[in-house]
């Protein structure tokens, strides 16, 4: 299953027409399928062609769908199952979801469960692949790893002596000592070149001040030993004052005026020089002195290029191996903090830094928002979590800049000025969208190179991504759950408000002369008509209903609501006014389900117009800028206080609410009606402009 194939499903059904059915409507959806009418002829077709997802009922002719769930998981553990059933019981619920079936659906089955079952089904599939391919991967990579590792450490202990030295500092002090002791010198170095510098600087020495150590940098011809390193060939000068050539660098601070240099090459590569002078026999280096020591050094470069590779190599499979603790240990986690906990100590077993920060992005707001702080300075950052750092204009998509814009705000705390040396600012890339900024911090100066910058990219993307998936996948569980629960409540609920609402009805017509002269009954009244609204609505929202879809007038409907709600415009001094573009194409919609959209966009706008105001209801036909299929949009426009900036992100949120009795579900269920439509739901809002609803509903 990829972007360009779509999922193949198989649907077993001795049904005819229920197979027929779920054909089209999943070809519909996108998704290739194939029907079988018992479960051997389903059986059979798995074992020839590969599917994605199996939806069968469990009664069957010739094997029924358990056991067919039975082979299918034998066959492959990983195969996801949804069974389906008329006659549900406890107990086969049960065998099902404990033999490996992913869900388990009752007949009818309401299309839109289906297809939510079938994309989470598939989500899932997609996912335990995704992550199987990754450990599938960094095994073989470990493995060459590990297998160029030992190669490399085979030859390196049996081709040269040199190769016993522990690391690359050892091996380059073992091979100027070396050098020194088979040439006869006192005084040596070994010369490397960096190549992005042009610049040859002492990596070991012998018989040299740490401070000249340290200090020497030298470019091309320079000095002798970048005459060396430049033109690939050794040099033998037996007396530096007298050399017509050399003698400008008789005050270079050479031992004596008698010295040998020599390329470490390999095919025509130079990786640095060695040095070497003050001849221990007191006079002058000889031309078997030089041979000696070309030999010498063309063994020593195979030893520095062996052992650079090997340093390479290790650093390369301790980043595989954090890479790959991470991506195992993540599937243990269940919140966020353990998360960047896990990704902290991993990191610094592989990068050199003081602290990590973790970022989230509003691109609402274009607001950076301090979560999350590992590491030095974690109790003095307390105060940063949860600050705000404005990054209007694109400011985020800058690396300069966001570190900058970062690093102000941190050093804002006095803990942290002049403590940060680096800081280094990777986006969080997940699904192809911008979610935060992952930082690294040392108080080191250029204390990050590229790779690091790299791989901290990489494992906070790929970290916070398969986190996430993992999260959406237990909060969609937890969800259903909780909406089932919640029904399931809310309908146990109905029958006592009932028969509270009919007592008052009794209690209003026995006493009729307290009921009327007392405000506390008709409170009650009140009261309980709320309730039941709010349960109502409670139900509606944690139980969709399946929609049942004719052809209607946008204007038609339009007109319904407008006489539901004519009574309360006038009553609060609202200008009403509607406007239609002529000859609008008819959409497939759920009338009831509609009118409770607009019921509910028109009933706030009323609400945020307590004073008066203007209501405009306009319908136009339009392609959509996302789909680019024809639609029909409908405008919902108030002339109320607006909403401001901050609280954007949050209009469509379940149970979030600015009203003090409010359930918070009302503009939730406008976009779960609109998206079941297959359409869309949005607003435009500023500070004192009002508000406009907007709507997408396909047209035929």
């Amino acid at each position: 299953m990829t972007d360009t194939v779509p999922a193949r499903i198989l649907v077993v059904d001795d049904e005819e027409r229920l197979c027929q059915s779920l054909d089209t409507l999943l070809t519909k959806a996108g998704y290739q399928i194939d029907t079988a009418l018992n479960g051997k002829d389903a059986l059979a077709q798995t074992r020839s062609q590969r599917y994605d997802l199996v939806i069968s009922d469990i009664k069957l002719p010739e094997m029924n769908g358990i056991e067919l769930l039975q082979q299918l998981r034998k066959d492959d553990p990983e195969a996801m199952v949804v069974l389906m059933t008329a006659y549900a019981s406890l107990d086969t619920a049960m065998a099902a979801i404990n033999m490996g079936a992913y869900d388990y659906m009752m007949k009818p089955i309401e299309f839109a469960h289906l297809k939510f079952t079938v994309k989470r089904a598939l989500e899932k599939r997609e996912l335990e692949l995704s992550r199987r391919r990754l450990l599938d991967q960094l095994r073989e990579t470990n493995k060459k790893l590990t297998r160029r590792v030992a190669e490399v450490d085979a030859l390196y202990q049996a081709g040269l002596s040199l190769s016993q030295s522990p690391d690359l500092n050892s091996l380059l002090t073992k091979i100027i000592e070396l050098a020194l002791d088979v040439i006869g010198a006192t005084v040596g170095s070994v010369m490397l070149l960096d190549k992005e510098q042009g610049e040859l600087t002492i990596a070991a020495a012998v018989g040299m001040s740490e401070k000249v150590r340290r200090a020497t940098r030298v470019r091309g011809d320079g000095s002798i030993a970048g005459h060396v390193a430049g033109t690939g060939e050794p040099l033998l000068i037996k007396d530096i004052k007298s050399d017509p050539e050399f003698a400008k660098f008789s005050r270079g601070g050479y031992g004596s005026d008698t010295l040998l240099c020599a390329p470490l090459k390999i095919k025509e590569r130079v990786l640095g020089v060695i040095n070497l002078s003050d001849p221990k026999h007191g006079t002058e280096f000889s031309d078997n002195d030089l041979r000696l020591l070309v030999t010498f050094a063309s063994q020593a470069a195979i030893a520095i290029n062996d052992g650079k590779n090997f340093e390479k190599a290790k650093e390369k499979l301790r980043e595989l191996t954090a890479l790959y603790r991470i991506a195992s240990e993540l599937a243990n986690i269940d919140n966020s903090r353990d998360m960047t906990g896990l990704i902290y100590h991993s990191l610094a077993e592989i990068i050199d830094f003081d602290f990590t920060v973790w970022l989230a992005w509003s691109e609402r707001s274009e607001i950076l928002t301090f979560n999350f702080w590992e590491g030095k300075g974690q109790k003095e950052a307390t105060e940063l979590i949860g600050r705000a750092v404005s990054l209007k204009d694109k400011t985020i998509y800058s690396s300069a800049l966001r570190t900058e814009m970062i690093k102000e705000t941190i050093e804002s705390l006095d803990f942290f000025r002049d403590e940060i040396g680096s800081l280094t600012t990777v986006p969080i890339i997940t699904k192809g969208a911008l979610h935060g900024v992952f930082c690294l911090g040392s108080k080191k100066e250029e204390a990050f190179t590229n790779n690091d910058e790299y791989i901290a990219s990489i494992v906070a993307s790929q970290a916070t991504s398969i986190y996430e998936r993992q999260q959406a996948i237990l909060n969609a569980t937890r969800l259903m759950a909780m909406g089932k629960m919640i029904s399931e409540i809310s309908h146990d609920l109905k029958r006592p408000l009932t028969n509270i609402r009919g007592s008052l009805q009794i209690m209003r017509q026995r006493w009729p002369e307290i009921t009327q002269s007392d405000d506390s009954f008709s409170m009650a009244e009140d009261e309980l008509l709320r309730l039941n609204e709010l349960v109502v609505e409670l139900v509606d929202f944690s139980n969709p209903k399946k929609y049942q879809l004719e052809q209607k007038r946008i204007p038609a409907l339009v007109k319904r609501v407008h006489k539901l709600v004519s009574s309360d415009l006038e009553k609060k001094g609202i200008e009403y006014q509607q406007i239609f573009e002529d000859s609008l194409p008819t959409v497939m919609v759920n009338e009831n389900e509609i009118v409770e959209l607009l019921l509910n966009l028109i009933l706030n706008a009323i609400d945020v117009m307590p004073d008066g105001g203007s209501l405009t209801i306009a319908a136009t036909r339009e392609v959509d800028s996302i789909t680019q299929k024809p639609h029909v949009k409908l405008q919902v426009k108030d002339s109320g206080p607006g909403i401001v900036p901050e609280l954007k992100h949050k209009v469509f949120d379940r149970y979030y609410t600015t009203k003090e009795t409010g359930t918070g579900l009302g503009l939730a269920i406008c976009e779960r009606i609109a998206m079941a439509h297959n359409g869309r739901i949005d607003f435009e809002s500023a500070p004192g402009e009002g508000t406009t609803f907007l709507i997408w509903l396909p047209s035929i």
